[in-house]
């Protein structure tokens, strides 16, 4: 998705994920719902594998990280391929 369609989109899932394999899934029912981006926030210790396997499973959808608070967090949503990220009040 280029940024100018990004910048268009009208509503992001933001999720958090407890547990990465309900990732797939989950993303799976809001392509199929007509959203294509979903933001993974960083409160729990899976998000950065939960970013990886819809990455990996779903190149459609645009994944982004979310509740990004440190340098290492957004290090880790990157390295699992964050298309892009939020930190609170951004």
């Amino acid at each position: 998705m280029n940024p100018e369609t990004f910048l268009r989109q009208r509503l992001i899932c933001v999720a958090v994920i407890d547990k990465p394999e309900d990732a797939v899934p989950l993303t799976e029912a809001l392509l199929a719902g007509g959203l294509n981006a979903i933001e993974v926030t960083f409160r729990t210790a899976g998000a950065a594998e939960a970013i990886a396997r819809i990455r990996k499973a779903l190149p459609d959808a645009v994944v982004g990280a979310g509740t990004l608070l440190t340098a290492d967090n957004v290090k880790a949503a990157v390295d699992a391929g964050a298309q892009f990220g939020v930190s609170p009040g951004l």
